[in-house]
């Protein structure tokens, strides 16, 4: 099997949920619907646990600390959505989604320090690329002239492609050892254990849920359903082709994903405005295409 068309497949699919999460944001969950938006895509988690076990019988063949310890690693997945939410509710996709690709050069820091690799020449200004792709894509402008950097988003992303770096290296650990479904089901009840802890005990959270099922139920679950279906069939897809080639290439793959999400947003804009709008003025586009191509060039050269 081709691990690169494999790999394209998490990218294009990717973007098409981060326009639906920012859809979901401002029409649904406006304002303080963050923890109802985490909450009901984690939970969406439970209803693929008897598919997975239908595909693989054997996920309960597992010592009781391995699954422990891979529904902790779920954890990773779903606090790494959250600050990625809240980025997202206060700006445009196809700025927030390039600064994922600081999870490349967060990979390699991750080794350096906890594995003891080293880094080389070539890897640490690849890197350097990266973050100043990130830095410049985050930079506020008004005709032209930078205002300031928006230190909120870029600090929320920096948090949620740590954590989700954490996820996606944790997956391929325990899915070498065990095999891909008996981890991603552990991972899965993970997600569903993580979302019933914070419908407990994070009270702002739980009301904005109940509020939310009250007043929106049928759009929501119909919506959130086809966002989370998208989901997971990209990161399935994404942890699979990890199973058939270093994982850094896979990530470099992945980084297409801003230029779907790009390409996606000039289409809604243009086409389906309703349903959500991206600024095409001269400068904020040039800003955006020399930014991506930064860290686009500094992805590739991590994994040359």
């Amino acid at each position: 099997m081709n691990w690169f068309l494999v790999g394209l497949i998490p990218p294009a699919l990717w973007s098409i949920t981060n326009h639906l999460d920012k859809y979901l944001l401002s029409k649904y969950f406006k304002g303080e619907g963050v923890g109802a938006l985490m909450v009901f895509s984690s939970l969406i988690g439970l209803f693929l646990l008897p598919f997975i076990y239908f595909l693989n019988p054997n996920i309960f063949n597992i010592s009781l600390l391995n699954a422990v310890l891979i529904s902790i690693n779920g954890f990773f997945y779903v606090l790494a959505v959250l600050p990625y939410f809240y980025a997202l509710e206060r700006d445009e996709a196809s700025i927030i989604v390039p600064l994922f690709q600081l999870m490349t050069p967060l990979s390699y820091l991750l080794a350096y320090f906890v594995l003891g690799e080293t880094l080389t020449t070539l890897q640490i200004i690849a890197g350097i690329l990266v973050i100043a792709g990130a830095v410049g894509i985050s930079l506020e402008t008004v005709k032209g002239k930078v205002i300031r950097i928006k230190k909120d988003v870029l600090g929320l992303m920096f948090l949620s492609s740590l954590l989700f770096t954490l996820n996606f290296l944790f997956f391929k650990f325990f899915a070498q050892k065990t095999d891909f479904w008996t981890t991603a089901f552990w991972e899965y009840v993970g997600f569903a254990v993580f979302a019933l802890i914070l419908m407990v005990f994070v009270r702002p959270y739980r009301i904005q849920f109940v509020d939310v099922m009250k007043k929106n139920r049928i759009p929501v679950i119909a919506l959130n359903g086809l966002n989370e279906l998208i989901n997971i069939v990209a990161k399935v897809s994404f942890n699979f082709a990890s199973l058939l080639a270093p994982i850094t290439l896979i990530w470099v793959v992945n980084g297409t994903q801003p230029f779907f999400v790009f390409f996606y947003g000039i289409l809604i804009t243009l086409f389906l405005p309703k349903l959500g709008k991206e600024s095409l003025a001269k400068e904020h586009l040039i800003q955006k295409i020399l930014s991506i191509i930064v860290m686009g060039i500094g992805t590739y050269l991590l994994a040359c």
